[in-house]
């Protein structure tokens, strides 16, 4: 009896996002036999991976097959339809082969995505031409393949994200982050179930996990030590600042302005905060919000909860000493 020889797994070296793993590691694996993969977009909040993955992915495709370029464009930089031909498609794209990572695609000017819902349009063909001055410039699936990050998806316009194969990330839980710390500090061991409430503050954010691994990588070795205890997480998170729940100062200090209220409107909470109320709604409720430690009543405004409240008076002396 002969067993099948399993796929080998590109992304091996990634903690946790067993779907979109699975789901990219499938697309890969045909196109290596039809020539051919789907235009897509990966989307993730900041710090989560995205553009890791998706420049694994790229990287893996220009391994297998030496003729296609890796191409990664930053979205930021991009005015007009104009300077993106000339500087991107031109350069990159007409007349090459290329594996395309567009990051922060929602950066892109209105323009550029109107060309993409010409350039991606599927067909049987899997092959496009767009016109530009006197250029006709060819996107041929079998030699092109773009794929966008970004973390607003929103902001793109819906016919192009329907062109698109999505692949959203996954939520990292506390043991992927702790995992991620271990694989990171490979010679470090830890005291028993520190690595939970170490994870406990990273936010659910990777990229927090191994900014904190360095940390910890740096204090053993101030100390001449591979193990990291109890004590040596105290004497960190006090000389880093850190508070419980990866909280900042700042949401720390919003929900001590909400404590002891029914309730307060964005533009008083903004005001004692001396900052302004998109600042308030766009950035320092998002993350006090997902944590259920405050919430928006109709009526009632911005409000603690029962664990908001608990918080505080767990915390909020040994905070504010």
């Amino acid at each position: 009896m002969t067993t099948k020889k399993r796929e080998a797994d590109i992304f091996d070296m990634f903690v946790g996002q067993e779907r979109p793993r699975r789901k990219l590691n499938y697309l890969y694996s045909n196109w290596k036999k039809s020539g051919i993969f789907p235009n897509s977009i990966l989307v993730a909040p900041r710090g989560c991976g995205k553009t890791a993955f998706a420049t694994t992915l790229c990287q893996a495709m220009s391994h297998h097959k030496p003729d296609k370029t890796f191409v990664a464009k930053t979205c930021s930089g991009y005015k007009n339809l104009t300077e993106f031909i000339n500087s991107v498609i031109m350069q990159d794209v007409h007349n090459n082969e290329c594996a395309m990572l567009l990051d922060e695609c929602h950066l892109l000017p209105v323009d550029v995505q109107t060309m993409f819902l010409t350039a991606l349009a599927p067909n049987a063909t899997h092959r496009n031409t767009y016109s530009y001055d006197e250029y006709d410039i060819d996107f041929d699936f079998r030699q092109h393949t773009f794929v966008f990050a970004t973390t607003e998806p929103h902001k793109m316009l819906m016919p192009l994200m329907d062109r698109l194969e999505r692949i959203d990330l996954q939520e990292y839980q506390p043991h992927h982050l702790s995992k991620i710390i271990k694989k990171t500090l490979v010679n470090a061991t830890f005291e028993k179930d520190l690595l939970d409430e170490i994870s406990s503050v990273l936010r659910g954010n990777p990229r927090q996990a191994v900014r904190m691994a360095e940390f910890i990588r740096g204090h053993l070795i101030g100390k001449k030590k591979k193990k990291f205890t109890k004590k040596d997480w105290d004497e960190l998170s006090l000389n880093l600042d850190i508070l419980p729940l990866g909280l900042t100062h700042n949401e720390f200090l919003c929900m001590e302005k909400l404590n002891g209220t029914t309730g307060m409107s964005l533009t008083c909470l903004a005001t004692k905060l001396k900052m302004t109320p998109a600042s308030v709604r766009q950035d320092l409720e998002l993350y006090l919000q997902s944590m259920d430690l405050m919430e928006i009543k109709t009526g009632s405004g911005r409000l603690l909860t029962r664990l908001g409240i608990d918080y505080l008076e767990k915390h909020g002396a040994e905070i504010n000493k």
